[in-house]
């Protein structure tokens, strides 16, 4: 094989290994949860609903779309819809319960943890959870636990 057909192969290699990277790191850091969280039947009665943004028809996070957010220049100015601060905040809920690791670890367990919430669970479920594990109580900065109440 001439040392340009080796090439051309080896570039489709490292474009294939690129697009598989975000399935990859997602895969790995589901691998890397505890125990899997459930969602609440019901939010406790007497608390608020977070917001009154409609919850129908979610779309759900995927790990090419989390990573292509990293390449858009007005991702910083986009709203970032309440299903999904909810499923990050009961993904890091889950977590901060499990043995503690290094952060790498605990980041991409923790995004990974909040796209599966979001095609796993319905908008419902991710609600009724973010309500049952005081998030709408917080208003816009999460604690850790421990933290100020």
């Amino acid at each position: 094989m001439r040392a340009a057909g080796r090439a051309w192969i080896a570039l489709l290699l490292l474009l294939a290994f690129v697009a598989l990277l975000p399935g990859l790191l997602y895969l790995l850091g589901l691998a890397w949860v505890e125990g899997w969280p459930q969602p609440a039947d019901r939010a406790p009665s007497g608390v608020a609903a977070c917001s009154s943004e409609p919850r129908m028809g979610h779309q759900p996070i995927n790990p090419w779309s989390f990573t292509a957010q990293f390449f858009d220049k007005d991702a910083m100015k986009k709203r970032v819809p309440d299903v999904e601060r909810e499923a990050y905040w009961i993904a890091r809920r889950h977590l901060w319960r499990q043995p503690q690791h290094d952060m790498l670890r605990w980041h991409l367990s923790s995004t990974a943890l909040a796209i599966w919430i979001t095609r796993h669970w319905s908008a419902a479920q991710i609600a009724d959870t973010a309500r049952k594990e005081e998030f709408c109580q917080l208003g816009s900065r999460p604690r850790g636990p421990g933290g100020p109440r």
